[in-house]
């Protein structure tokens, strides 16, 4: 009878795991990070909404499955918050002396009774004097306790850089407030939130601010997935329709905010670097390394002809119901806010979004298609009718950093006849990049709303440039182009680098005029200027193994040029130069004329780096400030900075024998320097390209 009953419960785990894997399909394949978040919100963020309150088909009959255990007959409450036995009565009745707690508090997006408000994945029944005493306080690993019962300790932790009211649970139940800390921040990530001690105001990507991910993270992993959590979250999903992905995956918490970010997730475990779809959920293709065409060199990652019954793309409407759509019967897709049967013009704007783009390896890539704009407002072809691009399209096309590429947009005044784009060469700072996003913008307005065709849409890239030994115009447009980004550093974006990694440098010998970097201090980067240009804030970022991996908007990127003092940099960061204005005081301001006290040695050891003005002011060294958090140019007793350098790219490619280099610096193609050559490969040596053999 007993090994009846085994494989009676072995077999309804089958059923539960393989219902479970189900439920995940839409994320297995997605790339790590912000794509892979925004999937997983996708899949959670619409659940039947549980009312609040007493009875049995609200809050406290949820708990009566949720949060109990038999003992003795009677079901007892599992409480998080204290070790008091209270026991349920009839299914729905309050438990006298416990309330309904909000994990997440539900002040932090103003009360509102949303889904959030009744969600029973961070709702859970507590001991009422310590929801009282825990307040609305976020987790926090406390310096000083002021109140606890042995199981939830109330006080002082540093929270951002500063001391604060903090909650902190026992170890027994850290990893689960983690974990219900990351679904209610991954359902919830479009909530506009009004405090924001863990998180920010709004971000589909990160939510949770660079020291909430570490802890969260460190608590996930010291306290596993329970029992305890598995049945919880099946009961949840029982009654509420949705399940905690971070219990059921619990390596997705890496995937999203961790280590493996540039890695897909899939169910089965397998590990693959960068190349799933990212999330674009609409588009069925991202250039998967194993189904590309080769063309004479060229990687064909998309060829849409639109000859099929649904596009590769995926389509977006800003402003009006005017889609892009696919013509069936002509075979191009199609914007238009004109209506034929009223003849009217309607505002509007509408996105043909393509897949995602996985240029790592590449050094140079172009787009290609064939277009018609016809019956637009005078003057306004190329203002209505636009290539866009953009490397951080996490499902959200308002807030993505697009930039438009010329392709000379005009207006056909005559017919329909397609004008063919030629190969326009993608921007280099996207070589580099895993996620790149096309996509083709059209407006219309009520004055006139003209017609946007597209057609034979072809990206293609090539490895190391075009090496085929063909120095004619193809070579020359490459390189002329690559030339004026590396030249052009007004920005201080480019250097020598093309859009890479960031990654922490150990030795200043890897250093070298062109270089761009990020000036950091444990999870925050150097940031714009404050106090009248005094000093420069700090911003966030996150690191993994000594890569960035996720950096703020407003970071400074700074280009290193020659100083002139013999062998020290001068810093540009938007074409001025970070100096040292005074030896009695810590301003650290932006000059325009570079001068000594704008020349910088740099010097590292064990990562951390010396960056001492030069001049008059050698006193003065450019560090992180954790009392009055800023960077600034201090005389003493503040802390050291690192240095992360982009990863380089070239475009020549030097083939010689191992025993014929002659070594004097070497970096693999991630930019960490290297002590030696130990097996074949392509290395950059002495700032050349080398396969060596």
């Amino acid at each position: 009878m007993k090994r009846f009953l085994s494989s009676i419960f072995l077999l309804l785990l089958a059923v539960c795991a393989t219902a479970q894997k189900e439920y995940y399909t839409s994320v297995d394949g997605i790339k790590g990070g912000a794509a892979l978040k925004t999937a997983l919100h996708e899949l959670i963020k619409n659940h039947k909404k549980i009312s609040y309150g007493s009875g049995e088909d609200k809050t406290w009959g949820a708990f009566y499955t949720t949060d109990a255990v038999v003992e003795n007959g009677k079901r007892r409450v599992l409480d998080m918050y204290s070790a008091e036995k209270r026991y349920f009565g009839s299914k729905g009745s309050a438990v006298s002396g416990m309330n309904i707690e909000h994990s997440v508090a539900k002040s932090w997006w103003g009360g509102t009774e949303n889904n959030a408000y009744c969600d029973i994945h961070h709702l859970n029944p507590s001991d009422e004097t310590a929801n009282s005493k825990k307040n609305n306080y976020p987790l926090g690993e406390l310096t000083s306790v002021s109140w606890n019962n042995g199981v939830a300790f109330v006080g002082k932790a540093n929270i951002d850089g500063k001391s604060e009211n903090a909650y902190e649970p026992c170890d027994e139940y850290k990893g689960d407030f983690a974990r219900v800390f990351m679904y209610m921040f991954t359902c919830y990530q479009d909530l506009t939130w009004k405090y924001t001690w863990m998180n920010y105001e709004k971000s589909t990507y990160p939510t949770l601010k660079p020291w909430a991910v570490e802890l969260l993270l460190k608590w996930h992993e010291q306290d596993p997935v329970s029992e305890k959590e598995v049945n919880r979250n099946n009961a949840v999903y029982a009654v509420q329709g949705n399940r905690n992905p971070f219990v059921d995956y619990p390596q997705l918490a890496d995937y999203v905010w961790g280590d493996s970010i540039n890695y897909v997730f899939h169910l089965n475990g397998d590990v693959e670097s960068g190349t799933g779809n990212g999330g674009n959920t609409g588009g069925d293709d991202n250039n998967d390394n194993n189904d590309i065409e080769i063309i004479d060199g060229w990687k064909i990652y998309l060829n849409e002809n639109f000859d099929g019954t649904s596009m590769k793309f995926t389509t977006y409407e800003g402003i009006g119901n005017y889609p892009w759509t696919l013509n069936s019967q002509y075979k191009y897709a199609v914007a238009t806010s004109y209506v034929s049967s009223s003849k009217t013009n309607h505002n509007a704007e509408s996105w043909l979004l393509s897949p995602f783009f996985d240029f790592s390896n590449d050094s140079v890539a172009t787009v290609s298609f064939e277009y018609v704009i016809r019956y637009c407002e005078t003057g306004k072809a190329a203002e209505h009718h636009k290539l866009m691009i953009c490397n951080d399209f996490d499902g959200d096309v308002e807030n993505a950093t697009w930039e438009a590429i010329e392709f000379g947009a005009t207006e056909n005044a005559t017919d329909w006849t397609l004008t063919k784009s030629g190969d326009i060469v993608i921007p280099q700072k996207y070589m580099g990049e895993s996620a790149v996003t096309l996509a083709f913008f059209y407006k219309g307005t009520t004055t006139k709303a003209g017609t946007f065709e597209i057609d034979n849409v072809v990206v293609k890239a090539m490895e190391g440039g075009n090496d085929d030994g063909d120095n004619g115009d193809d070579s020359e447009d490459n390189g002329g182009d690559n030339g004026d980004d590396n030249n052009n550093n007004n920005e201080g974006n480019d250097g020598n680098f093309t859009s890479g990694q960031f990654v922490l440098v150990t030795d200043a010998e890897q250093l070298t005029v062109g270089d761009s970097i990020v000036i950091g201090f444990e999870n925050y980067a150097m940031g714009p200027s404050s106090s009248n240009g005094n000093f420069r804030e700090k911003t966030d970022m996150m690191t993994s193994n000594g890569v960035i991996t996720y950096l703020a908007d407003d970071a400074q990127i700074i280009v290193l040029e020659e100083g002139v003092v013999a062998g020290t940099y001068a810093l540009n960061v938007d074409g001025s130069y970070l100096a040292a204005v005074s030896s009695s005081s810590n301003y650290l301001k932006t000059v325009s004329a570079l001068d000594a006290n704008g020349s910088w040695s740099i010097t590292i050891s064990d990562g951390l780096a010396t960056i001492k003005a030069q001049g008059d002011k050698t006193r003065n060294v450019l560090q992180y400030n954790t009392g009055s958090p800023r960077f600034s140019c201090y005389k003493s007793g503040q802390k050291d900075v690192n240095i992360y350098a982009k990863s380089r790219a070239t475009t020549d490619i030097e083939s010689v024998e191992t025993e014929s280099v002659e070594v004097v610096v070497i970096f693999d193609l991630a930019g960490r320097r290297l002590n030696a050559i130990t097996e074949p490969g392509i290395y950059i040596v002495n700032g050349k390209k080398m396969l060596i053999k």
